[in-house]
């Protein structure tokens, strides 16, 4: 890994601090409220048509792989079970957190971060992970803008949005939450005072490299992992 400079460990930093942690998707009152209760309607799905102002990459399972040799990557594998791995270009910066990995681009205007944390048992409904999601972004940011939300093939959600952090920044971000057997899964992806569009490049490779219970970990994952 990379030497991190100042701006890079506060980058990560500030980005940790908007994230969504998988387990305050279960410890949230709004789910444990919500898991209590008859299933509602779903909401009807916006059209995935992407903002005319934001362009995000399609998460299309028939969308051409990244064209970025596996030598030109880093790859992460989750340390204490191989719950997940995920690979991005070399130049990145990426640090262990209590609940994932956290990463960044050279340039500080690309971030992400994986979160995941037991279900506690439970099955939680899309539904239901949508609402602790958007719930929990709306609490930890100055200002947040949903745009799109898609079930992708293999089950996972796919949430588009847009806010500004509590120190001002401006996200351009995807998020991608899911439950595998035991364990929910967030993968989230930030322009940071850039378009997303500026990385979609890095954003492609980033998800088609992201695998959850990858072969060799003691959890076979029940479904592949969405691809952009």
């Amino acid at each position: 890994m990379r030497n991190w400079s100042r701006v890079t460990a506060h980058r990560i930093g500030q980005f940790r601090a908007v994230g969504v942690l998988a387990g305050l998707l279960i410890g949230s009152g709004s789910i444990l409220a919500s898991c209590s209760k008859p299933p509602q309607p779903a909401a009807e799905v916006p059209s995935p048509s992407p903002s005319p102002a934001i362009v995000l990459p399609s998460l299309s399972p028939s969308a051409t792989p990244s064209a970025n040799p596996t030598s030109n990557l880093q790859t992460y594998r989750e340390k204490s079970k191989g719950l997940f791995q995920i690979s991005f270009p070399k130049g990145y910066s990426h640090k262990t957190t209590p609940s994932g990995v956290a990463f960044v681009s050279a340039d500080q205007g690309f971030a992400g971060a994986v979160d995941f944390s037991s279900a506690e048992g439970k099955q939680l409904t899309t539904q239901q992970l949508e609402t602790a999601l958007k719930t929990e972004f709306t609490n930890r940011l100055q200002s947040v803008s949903w745009q799109n939300a898609q079930v992708q093939a293999d089950g996972s959600l796919r949430l588009d949005w847009t806010g500004k952090d509590k120190n001002g920044s401006n996200l351009d971000a995807v998020s991608i939450v899911e439950q595998r057997g035991s364990y929910i899964f967030v993968l989230n992806l930030f322009g940071v005072n850039k378009p997303y569009q500026n990385y979609n490049n890095d954003a492609e490779t980033i998800v088609n490299n992201y695998k959850i219970q990858p072969a060799g970990s003691a959890q076979p994952s029940p479904a592949a992992s969405p691809k952009p």
